[in-house]
């Protein structure tokens, strides 16, 4: 576990979306332009998996500080804004706010 994983102020993010069949192609263009938006905006990317049989994408970001604020600031990015169309490949999603679980 990294001094990173143990900061309180740092806030990690786990975001699970079920993406339609069918549109992994599109949902994974649109996806690597927000990923972009968001480390422009101080966020780090964790991980990010794909799974295609279960048509589950599953990432997590991390942000030290305010996420609320820099969260605000990502999501009225005007290049954000255009990639709302993210949502169309979606068929639902999931966000949690998680805790590191240190392991000895």
């Amino acid at each position: 576990m990294t001094d990173q994983a143990l900061d309180n102020a740092t806030t990690t993010i786990l975001r699970r979306y079920s993406v339609k069949p069918g549109e992994w192609d599109a949902f994974l263009e649109v996806w690597h332009r927000i990923s972009k938006v968001r480390q422009r905006h101080g966020f780090k990317i964790l991980f990010a998996f794909v799974d295609k049989e279960e048509n589950m994408f599953t990432w997590a970001i991390s942000y030290k500080g305010d996420i609320d604020a820099a969260g605000k600031r990502y999501y009225e990015d005007p290049e954000r804004v255009e990639l709302k169309v993210v949502e169309n490949y979606l068929a639902d999603h999931k966000v949690s706010t998680v805790q590191p679980l240190v392991i000895s």
